[in-house]
């Protein structure tokens, strides 16, 4: 340490409680912001408390960075409470960044926000905070002692990112922070994670640059969800949903003629699931009017679709003839019943010894008699 330093740095500590004032940087040195009030008394506090800040940046600047986190931990220590442990807190979580030592700058950072919540440098610490995030991300490893390798933590980011959402939801980094937790979620096969960041990055930010690459991403993995026509098909409607969205709100984004093709594809997979239903109810199930239902239903989701061309076809047959095709099983076994309609009359129960239910009417016992036990 510089022998001009201890000085300042005793003076400093042995100064007491100084002002709230807000303090910043201009043109290489620290000074009070002009417009803030400074309740030091007496004045020359404020000097030597800029005097040891100052020489404390020097240090760093000078490159031993080592050092400057110590100055800057003793004038925190000195002036305890006020905007000057804020600024040395957060000059100290700055220096170990450099230094890769990005543990103990998150825990510095996680101080700050714990004990000066009011700081006037707020958004200068949710900024470092998301620059480690970004960092981890890109595999950057830590380093112990400021020097010695440590193992890559790249989902550590994702905790980082949804610390800089939580501090400050309507800051310039909450939705970037919200894409990138997806992206590496995607990358890193965590589906879930990604999935809850794109939801609400697409229902809490609409507006935001990233919207469409989120719509993009959504609707793709709600897409995959669904194996087939021969599934569940309400992921399949949700990821249409998205890309409609998408083309609606984004109409010059490249991403939005991908769109229509994509909504395309998906409303005739939806549809398809009704068509083989359809197919099933008439064909293996002799039942022509659920056969029409599902036949119009597929219909109705996909007007211009392949398979509601089949679904017309279906039901003109069904208009022509309502029986479906034998089948040799049918031949053999016989055809399968079909069901009754709503008009039908209503079976009625065989022989005077049922009851309503359709259970055997029993005589009631006499309540004596040589059988009463």
């Amino acid at each position: 340490m510089n022998p001009l330093a201890k000085p300042l740095l005793a003076v400093a500590l042995l100064l007491g409680p100084i002002a709230h004032a807000e303090y910043v940087r201009f043109e290489g040195s620290w000074r009070v912001k002009p417009g803030t009030t400074s309740d030091v008394s007496p004045a020359s506090r404020q000097t030597v408390v800029l005097l040891a800040m100052n020489h404390a940046s020097r240090t760093a600047e000078e490159g031993d960075e080592g050092a400057a986190i110590k100055e800057w931990s003793v004038i925190g220590e000195a002036n305890a409470g006020t905007e000057a442990e804020a600024v040395a807190i957060l000059e100290r979580a700055r220096l170990h960044t450099t230094r890769h030592e990005f543990e103990s700058a998150t825990e510095l950072i996680d101080d700050l926000f714990a004990r000066h919540s009011s700081f006037a440098g707020f958004g200068e610490a949710v900024k470092l905070q998301f620059e480690i995030a970004n960092r981890l991300a890109a595999g950057e490893r830590r380093k112990l002692g400021g020097w010695f390798p440590w193992f890559s933590d790249p989902e550590g980011a994702i905790a980082l990112w949804q610390k800089t959402l939580r501090l400050a939801p309507n800051g310039p980094y909450a939705d970037e922070s919200l894409i990138r937790t997806a992206r590496l979620g995607l990358e890193r096969g965590n589906t879930a994670k990604a999935l809850d960041a794109l939801e609400r990055l697409v229902s809490d930010y609409p507006t935001s640059k990233f919207a469409a690459e989120a719509l993009e991403m959504l609707a793709t993995l709600r897409a995959k969800e669904s194996l087939g026509p021969a599934w569940d098909q309400a992921t399949t409607i949700e990821a249409a949903d998205h890309w409609r969205t998408l083309a609606d709100q984004f109409p010059n984004d490249p991403r939005a003629k991908q769109a229509i093709e994509q909504i395309a594809i998906l409303r005739d997979r939806a549809a398809r699931a009704r068509l083989n239903l359809a197919k099933f109810y008439f064909f293996d199930r002799n039942n022509p009017e659920a056969a029409k239902l599902m036949a119009n239903a597929c219909r109705n989701i996909a007007p211009e679709s392949a398979a509601s061309k089949e679904a017309e076809e279906l039901l003109a047959r069904i208009q022509k003839d309502p029986n479906p095709p034998k089948t040799f099983a049918d031949r053999l076994l016989g055809t399968y019943p079909r069901p009754r309609t709503a008009a039908e009359t209503k079976p009625q129960a065989v022989g005077g010894d049922l009851d309503a239910l359709g259970f055997k009417k029993e005589e009631a016992k006499p309540a004596t008699g040589g059988d009463r036990r």
